[in-house]
């Protein structure tokens, strides 16, 4: 874990993102100073980047879905209408279109691994690694969503999230023995004398034949700068806590709630030392949500601006899109748990996370169209946004933070032009890039591989 040259641990920041119009700012879209609507564009995704790397940003995350959600108030109209995920471009090409726009700034991709076999991945994460000079990073995801099961031919349900963690293990080690076995360091020679381009003495077969993956090998793909991609992961059950525990680098948290963010972090501290990894070695990151503004009074007429766009609607059909409960259609007097009976759920299955048994429909509705409703939310002029983050920084043992976008490009050039100068003062943010692939941007100058205590590091060549 890298930090500024004044003996504090530096605060890592990423911008969240997604390749659709509404992501956690549902009705946003529509603002006069949003250009989301062009985000099927290649010059708004170069200018998100360069937006994030004058920033000095670690990197620009991308989060993905593969199916839409289609069970609020019976049908996927809503999702469709405001624009919930969807329409999505494809993140690894998005990636690609921003690199060429930057020289530092890493990218973090959401690719499923319960889809597809793990050789074409681990192909196209050494591609990207190639043509970003090692600035690539895979988050990591075993995809729950039963419409996305249906666009890939499974049946909803016949997966567990057990089984696709199961699964995701096996997956991984394929992955480990074409980016780190496969091929030797120097198996390249490009040898023009002797017309020799790559030893074949120092290229080999993986023959893998795990319970779930079968894979021959060799990698297509020479030894890229990382060799493994930067891995993050977002696991939310208790298996997926584990997962994130053995593989990721970077695990992203979502705060539903700030007591159960800090059990999560500590969860995660326990399971990486469980198998032998150090609290330097995986970092904890939560999703930030920030409005700045020179002055105080400026920012809140920011919120308040934002505000007026909000629309409930896309937030509710995101948190109970799998569903299939409406709080819409209930009395605003109801209470929650006797409206989720009449409905024929029950909390657990209905993905109503914060809210407790004396909560009433007209109380989520309304704290569904505040946009100031998430644990980690901090307004404000500069010096009481960095004194926030700096508190939850230190108060939950983070690494760092994505930070959620309200309107682009206004968000992260703001954290750039306001934030970052305060906490690059604290001594608490780069004040430039020193080294060159993401893995660096994470744990310092140096650090372009997996840490030894890595479980992928055991098949090196």
């Amino acid at each position: 874990m890298s930090d500024t040259g004044s003996g504090k641990r530096q605060i890592h920041v990423c911008s969240l993102e997604m390749p659709t119009i509404s992501h956690n700012n549902y009705g946003l879209w529509a603002h006069p100073d949003n250009r989301k609507h062009l985000y099927h564009t290649i010059e708004f995704w170069r200018d998100c980047a360069r937006e994030a790397e004058a920033a000095l940003l670690d990197a620009i995350f991308i989060a993905d879905v593969l199916g839409v959600a289609d069970a609020f108030g019976g049908s996927m109209d809503t999702s469709i209408r405001e624009g919930i995920h969807i329409p999505e471009l494809d993140p690894m090409l998005l990636a690609a279109v921003g690199m060429g726009a930057t020289e530092r700034l890493g990218w973090g991709v959401t690719v499923s691994a319960s889809y597809e076999p793990p050789f074409g991945l681990a192909r196209r994460m050494s591609t990207m690694d190639h043509l970003s000079d090692g600035r690539i990073g895979w988050n990591i995801v075993m995809s729950y969503h039963h419409n996305a099961d249906e666009n890939h031919g499974i049946a909803p349900g016949s997966l567990p999230s057990f089984e696709r963690y199961e699964r995701g293990d096996d997956f991984m080690e394929v992955c480990y023995k074409l980016w780190e076995s496969s091929w030797d360091e120097d198996a390249v020679l490009a040898d023009r004398e002797n017309g020799v381009y790559t030893d074949p003495r120092k290229v080999r077969r993986i023959d893998h034949a795990g319970e779930y993956y079968s894979c021959s090998g060799p990698h297509m793909v020479d030894p890229s700068p990382q060799r493994t991609p930067v891995l993050f992961q977002a696991g939310m059950s208790d298996r997926g806590r584990r997962f994130a525990a053995k593989h990721a680098e970077a695990v992203f948290f979502v705060a539903r709630t700030l007591d159960g963010l800090k059990l999560s972090v500590e969860d995660l501290r326990r399971n990486a030392s469980a198998f032998g990894r150090s609290r330097e070695e995986v970092l904890a990151m939560v999703q930030l949500n920030v409005i700045t503004a020179p002055t105080m009074a400026e920012a809140e007429d920011k919120v308040a601006e934002f505000q007026k766009w909000t629309r409930p609607e896309g937030y509710l059909a995101h948190e109970y899109g799998m569903s299939n409960f409406d709080p819409m259609k209930h009395p605003r007097e109801r209470l929650l748990d006797e409206a989720l009976a009449l409905d024929g759920l029950t909390r657990q299955d209905s993905g109503t996370y914060g809210h407790g048994p004396e909560a009433t429909i007209g109380e989520i509705i309304d704290a569904a169209a505040d946009i100031r409703n998430e644990p980690m939310f901090v307004y404000g002029d500069p010096v009481t946004v960095a004194d926030q983050i700096e508190s939850w920084f230190e108060e939950f043992d983070l690494d760092g933070y994505l930070l959620r976008n309200y309107v682009h490009p206004g968000t992260v050039r703001d954290f750039g032009r306001y934030v970052v100068p305060e906490l690059q003062r604290r001594g608490r943010y780069r004040t430039d890039y020193e080294g060159s692939t993401l893995r660096e941007h994470f744990f310092g100058p140096g650090r372009k591989r997996l840490a030894d205590s890595h479980p992928g590091a055991r098949h090196r060549a």
